[in-house]
């Protein structure tokens, strides 16, 4: 037996993002707008948009959303003259909907024209160790690798030393041949 779900319990995101609103060909909310490009079987629905959307789909240039068993799936791509995986630009969508989606599903493509960079908190941290390091590292004083006259001169010395050291058998540790002609 099929269990229902009341509507509030739809919205799958732990914080609900922005209201959706959809007229004509633009889709529309506080701060970002999209343009819908293609509505294969009138997929798009605002409601379902707006329960699914996260604000991490506002990096890519295209959000496109699939049906399959009753719920939306949406998923992110790039324009082509990104230099991202070729599976993340629009020009393999129809692989995507051939390899992912279920077969002649319902499916939206929106265009996002203001693409945003968004840093995860995992990234901003990485960014701020990594700060970090250089200012602690730029505070540290440079050592001088160069060698001195005086410092090589006692270094060959000591190196000499212990080859004298360890030849000092007077026996050969390897053997002259004669070249034959």
């Amino acid at each position: 037996m099929r269990k229902e779900i009341s509507p509030e319990l739809f919205n799958y995101n732990k914080f609900p993002g922005p209201v959706f609103v959809h007229f004509d060909q633009i889709v529309k909310s506080d701060d970002t707008s999209f343009t819908l490009l293609k509505n294969h079987k009138e997929a798009f629905d605002t409601e379902a948009f707006t329960q699914r959307f996260s604000e991490w789909l506002l990096k890519y240039d295209y959000i496109v959303g699939d049906w399959g068993n009753e719920q939306l799936r949406l998923k992110g791509f790039y324009r082509e003259d990104k230099s991202v995986a070729n599976t993340l630009k629009i020009s393999r969508l129809e692989d995507y909907l051939n390899e992912h989606c279920a077969f002649g599903c319902a499916y939206f493509v929106l265009e996002n024209g203001e693409p945003r960079e968004i840093i995860s908190e995992d990234e901003e941290q990485n960014k701020r160790r990594r700060k970090r390091r250089r200012r602690l590292s730029a505070k540290k004083p440079q050592k001088d690798f160069k060698m001195s006259s005086a410092n090589r001169e006692k270094t060959e010395k000591v190196r000499r030393r212990d080859f004298d050291q360890k030849n000092s058998d007077g026996k050969q540790h390897f053997t002259i041949r004669k070249k034959e002609q």
